[in-house]
């Protein structure tokens, strides 16, 4: 049997599928995977075009009677969130701010923890820091690798959206990226694939160079250490399965978006 898995670039997903694809594991299955940046990925699953799909917590909000949500392949910021900047401290009330998409966890987080801007933009999230320094907005949320090399550019950070959330949570993890899997192809096989993802992850974990080398094709910066600390900020334990930790910060993520109207409340079911 052949699974299609669906995947972004970032080098946190592409280290995680590592072993699985580059047949370096032994698997249940077979495996094709599609590349594809989040927020494709994210208005694509109601389709249901692929058996596995990454997808951002609020996006998955909205399949959840189409997917189950696996404990593994998660990225959870422990310490780190997605981050708001600007070329200058700014009142973000009064603020046009680019987002990197309206079904990103970022998108739902700032809307549960930052005041209303004046508008909100969709700009593809690589060119969020362009457009804040040539003006076209005046702020933007930022995720990904850019949360790294912002400041080289001369931003700065005027909101920390995991500070926001430890203030909420407390020392629980942010809820960022996931895996899904359909319902339709049953629990057994859910549970199987569960199985490979979490071995592939332990083996990129336990092979770290050749994960994050490998992790280089599909990123967008070829530095491999840069790479490796953004890996390292998201790739942790919980990546492998999130147990009820996970769990918990889910709910809270849920709960609150669900009473502020922001989304419809829901049962979660995870594999």
């Amino acid at each position: 049997m052949k699974l299609v898995v669906a995947h972004t670039p970032d080098p946190d997903d592409s280290f995680m599928f590592y072993g699985m694809f580059e047949n370096k594991i032994k698997c249940a299955f077979q495996y094709d995977q599609v590349v594809k940046d989040i927020e494709t990925l994210n208005r694509e699953a109601p389709g249901e075009l692929y058996d596995v799909t990454a997808i951002s917590a609020n996006g998955y909000a909205m399949v959840h009677d189409k997917y189950f949500l696996t404990s593994s392949g998660a990225s959870f910021g422990l310490t780190y969130g997605p981050a708001v900047v600007a070329r200058r401290d700014i009142d973000l009330e009064k603020a046009v701010v680019a987002i990197p998409g309206k079904f990103t966890s970022a998108y739902l987080l700032y809307r549960m923890f930052a005041p209303q801007p004046k508008e909100f933009r969709e700009v593809r999230f690589d060119l969020i820091p362009d457009a804040v320094l040539s003006g076209e907005v005046d702020a933007g949320i930022l995720i990904h690798d850019e949360q790294l090399t912002f400041q080289n550019k001369g931003l700065r950070k005027v909101l920390d959206l995991y500070e926001e959330w430890k203030k909420y949570a407390g020392d629980l993890p942010v809820p960022l990226g996931f895996n899904a899997i359909k319902r339709s192809l049953g629990r057994e096989i859910s549970l199987k694939y569960k199985t490979d993802f979490e071995n592939s992850i332990k083996y990129s974990m336990e092979n770290e160079d050749a994960a994050v080398k490998y992790s280089l094709k599909y990123a967008r910066y070829s530095d491999m250490e840069l790479e490796r600390k953004f890996i390292r900020m998201y790739v942790n334990p919980l990546s492998i399965d999130f147990g009820e930790k996970g769990r918990k910060s889910l709910e809270l993520y849920y709960s609150r978006a669900a009473k502020m109207n922001l989304i419809k409340p829901f049962r979660l079911e995870i594999i």
